[in-house]
């Protein structure tokens, strides 16, 4: 059966890290202030843990290596079985006496202490019966010192993950540095980077979104769609036509922008955002973004980012939902508009006289010849009438339009009546010349 071990901390803060940085994050982590956390740091040996298996205590090493401090391992034996107190039910056994400082509480706690760190741990103790020596690799039954080079190895593990680590830290920042991304932030802080928090209106493509910021800029898109539909049906003209086209192109690239960060979500390229305007495969991707969360850890794209803005997606969501309905009314009223226009000029089309090629010549005479001889004439052609439609005459095949109009005008005149009015011309070539009366 494993030796269970205790965790001790005497204050010592490793090189690199600033003494007062590295106690006010341990501080905030162990939720520790004022004499509790100068006792901490007061040079004295402090038991921060005990009782704990190896693995559990290379996850706490390794978490206090990451703020910046050294933590010890330390064999905590348990006292013997005639002496130590019966726990009541509820309440957890007291801690040995020690002579060093201690954050643990001899006292039993009025309720059951958790047990599990605030940390994601090593896998489960249960399922690992034996470990391997980092130094020597020596394969042997869990302990703290290795029996073949006393190295003590669950400090050994921690310093090996920590060096794998910063290499895998390493390759990242590299990876950011090709693609012109500015560095992640240190690991030892905060998850959440308040001030390094995405905008939802901007131009940059750097960093990640969430799925409640990315469902809230599309919802104000779709708003502003809304809006410009709206205005281009009440008040219709070049102003508001381009004025919706100007709306159209900012959703494009606001929409383009929102897809690209919400990519970065999942740790892919921005690149995949053009998936997204296929007919049917853009907008099923789009609703499956807005459902499956993105990496939980840091990525290649930056810290994760909280979810927020859901104030801004209520409010687009009331405004998308006034401009629909404004919009609806005034399609009503413009297809109103469109039939009282039609209707009036259908009505003004059945008041005009009817017009036809008989009542322009003046004789179903004259109608005829114009079907028949003039229609089908080549070259230069003339048509000319007596005002009262008495007479009528026609020329083809003129060498030029003078001719053809001379000779249509001698005919007619030759045809009228004695005293009557003379002709007139009435078509040349391809064009027809009625005169104003």
């Amino acid at each position: 059966m494993d030796t269970p071990v205790r965790l001790v901390f005497a204050g010592t803060v490793r090189d690199g890290f600033d003494r007062a940085s590295v106690q006010q994050k341990l501080g905030a982590w162990l939720k520790l202030d004022g004499p509790r956390l100068e006792k901490l740091f007061s040079g004295r040996s402090v038991v921060i843990k005990r009782g704990l298996p190896a693995e559990q205590a290379a996850a706490w090493v390794k978490r206090f290596a990451a703020l910046g401090a050294e933590l010890k391992v330390e064999p905590d034996t348990p006292l013997p079985a005639s002496v130590r107190p019966t726990p009541a039910p509820s309440a957890v056994p007291a801690a040995p006496a020690e002579s060093a400082l201690s954050l643990v509480s001899s006292e039993p706690p009025a309720k059951p202490a958790q047990a599990e760190p605030p940390m994601r741990l090593a896998p489960d103790p249960a399922a690992l019966d034996e470990v391997t020596c980092p130094t020597c690799g020596e394969r042997q039954p869990r302990r703290i010192l290795c029996r073949q080079c006393a190295t003590d190895i669950p400090r050994a593990l921690a310093a090996q993950e920590e060096q794998r680590a910063a290499e895998r830290a390493e390759r990242i920042a590299a990876a950011r540095a090709r693609r012109g991304l500015k560095p992640l932030p240190d690991p030892a802080a905060e998850r959440y980077q308040t001030e390094d928090e995405v905008p939802l209106l901007g131009r940059s493509f750097d960093g990640r979104l969430g799925r409640m910021s990315y469902l809230a800029g599309n919802l104000v898109a779709w708003a502003g769609m809304g809006l410009g539909f709206f205005l281009l049906l009440k008040w219709p003209g070049w102003t508001t036509g381009a004025l919706m086209l100007g709306v159209v192109i900012w959703v494009m690239f606001f929409s383009w922008r929102l897809t690209t960060l919400r990519m970065h979500d999942f740790n892919r390229s921005g690149w995949w955002a053009l998936l997204f305007g296929l007919p049917v495969i853009g907008p099923i991707l789009s609703i499956v973004i807005m459902l499956v969360p993105g990496d939980e850890h840091p990525n290649d794209y930056g810290e994760p980012q909280r979810e927020r803005h859901s104030g801004l997606a209520i409010a687009a969501v009331v405004v998308l939902g006034l401009s629909i309905s404004l919009s609806l009314h005034a399609a009503k009223r413009w297809a109103e508009r469109m039939s009282d226009a039609e209707e009036a000029a259908q009505a003004e089309q059945a008041n005009r006289p009817k017009i036809t090629l008989e009542s322009v010549l003046g004789s179903p005479e004259a109608a005829q010849a114009f079907n028949r001889q003039y229609v089908t004439g080549r070259g230069h052609r003339a048509f000319a009438r007596s005002p009262s439609g008495a007479a009528w005459g026609l020329r083809t095949d003129a060498a030029s339009p003078d001719e053809a109009a001379t000779d249509a005008l001698r005919q007619c005149n030759g045809r009228r009546p004695e005293g009557g009015v003379a002709c007139q011309l009435v078509h040349l070539d391809d064009a027809w010349v009625l005169p104003e009366n």
